[in-house]
């Protein structure tokens, strides 16, 4: 505790002007040594909150000691309170760790320690006997971070045995050279068509996804990235879910995305990890189609997965808004029947105003037409929508979830949540690939994701 204090006095914090909640740890902390044991959980907890606060008022400029610190603290909480002190609804599944089996297998030998892209002496790989495997690597404490369900989490994937078992990928795999003859196996970033085959090869040998095709230009997502955020839903969902969900793996728990794209990448995946269902949404003729043949050639998933069109499946679309140009003013409600609930809410926005502002970036090329990257208003007013369609919603989904690729949509958006009284809960996440980061934000109208609001996330480490 003692320690805390004094990382936020070095970030400039001045706790007389924090709120009483926030002060009463503060003020009873004393030298090391001097906490009385019985107070020592609840002085952790305060502590925590002071830190947390901190970090989400500006994530990327804090100072590392103090996001190690509030790990140590979260996970010193979870490992000490007894289990009838965490608010988690229905008990039914061991608190201790996620539920068991959360998560795919990792094929032995798929991984790399391989970071550095680049290309110095290029060669195409074409030789099966070129297959290898490498011990599982823990990525850099501050470097590229996973979720540790993530399949990914111990290390990059093995580019020259992938190469040896997708001969499709393996006309895009190049051997570069270093200085010490060192031979070091990727792909071009720059080139769609690499990224397409790299994410298939992916996708059937980590997820046993066995059909999967995408028009291009479509955006092709990079899969370890998508596959963070179903581990925070999983996360979110074991803090609190609908009173019908009882297991958290399994058809019982349904989601929706919205915009699912035509690679329909989140409900693969939350499909073939956890055996989810979902409802994907989408308003082109090219996205709806595609995503619903990648269902659909897919015996895995094919059952679990349904595909809409928002232009002519309406849903509760009469009840929206009504914009000056007699367009509706609403994301989520044209998605959903009246009489249907979910789990939980998804959504990968469009991030930019224009095509051309989303070409900005010629450091990768995963593709992206227009109505997948850009929107009148762009992602603020796209995130704006969505929130008023939850207020109008209420608990009819538990967790509304999106994505924002802009740290200001990020604060716009929190500031909405607190400035709302109906909303009981609001989490939020950093997902770090490579050096790109994105933020998750989730808010809730339940009661029961009230209790939870700052009951730390479970993670199986």
């Amino acid at each position: 505790a003692w320690v805390t204090e004094q990382l936020l006095l070095k970030q400039g914090v001045d706790f007389s002007d924090a709120p009483p909640a926030r002060r009463s740890g503060a003020n009873s902390i004393s030298a090391p040594g001097a906490c009385c044991d019985d107070d020592e959980t609840s002085q952790k907890k305060d502590a925590l909150a002071s830190l947390e606060a901190l970090i989400e008022t500006d994530p990327e400029g804090v100072d590392p000691e103090v996001r190690s610190t509030a790990d140590e603290l979260r996970a010193s909480i979870v490992s000490s309170e007894p289990s009838s002190s965490l608010v988690i609804p229905s008990a039914r599944v061991d608190i201790a760790r996620p539920p068991g089996g959360i998560g795919p297998a990792l094929p032995p030998g798929s991984f790399s320690s391989k970071r550095k892209r680049g290309v110095d002496e290029v060669d195409r790989v074409d030789d099966a006997s070129l297959v290898t495997t490498h011990p599982p690597i823990r990525r850099a404490k501050d470097g590229e971070k996973m979720h540790p369900r993530n399949v990914f989490a111990n290390g990059n994937p093995c580019f020259k045995k992938l190469a040896a078992l997708y001969p499709a990928l393996a006309e895009h795999v190049v051997v570069t050279t270093d200085g010490h003859k060192t031979q070091k196996y990727s792909i071009d970033f720059t080139n769609w068509d690499s990224t397409v085959e790299l994410n298939r090869a992916l996708l059937t040998e980590f997820y046993g996804i066995k059909h999967w095709h995408l028009p291009k230009p479509h955006l092709c997502p990079p899969i370890a990235n998508r596959a963070n955020y179903i581990h925070w839903l999983e996360d979110l969902l074991f803090l609190s879910r609908p009173s019908h969900v009882l297991n958290l793996k399994g058809p019982e728990v349904k989601g929706l995305d919205v915009g699912v794209g035509a690679s329909v990448v989140y409900p693969i995946i939350g499909a073939a990890v956890n055996g989810w269902r979902f409802v994907g949404v989408d308003i082109t003729d090219a996205a709806v189609a595609s995503a619903a043949a990648n269902v659909s050639g897919n015996e895995k998933i094919k059952n679990l997965v349904e595909i809409r069109d928002a232009r002519s499946f309406r849903g509760m679309a009469p009840f929206a808004p009504i914009e000056k140009n007699n367009k509706t003013a609403s994301v989520l409600l044209p998605a959903i029947k009246p009489d249907e609930t979910f789990a939980f809410s998804m959504c990968n926005p469009p991030f930019f105003e224009s095509l051309s502002e989303a070409y900005q970036n010629p450091g990768t090329d995963f593709g992206g037409t227009c109505a997948e990257v850009s929107c009148p208003g762009g992602e603020e007013n796209f995130v704006t929508t969505m929130f008023n369609d939850s207020v109008a919603l209420g608990d009819t989904i538990h967790w509304f979830t999106t994505m924002c690729g802009k740290k200001d949509t990020t604060k716009m958006l929190k500031k909405l949540l607190h400035g709302e009284k109906k909303v009981t809960a609001v989490r939020s996440e950093t997902f770090y690939q490579g050096k790109t980061t994105r933020w998750g934000v989730a808010w809730s109208f339940s009661k029961d994701a009230g209790k939870t609001n700052t009951t730390p996330l479970l993670r199986e480490r």
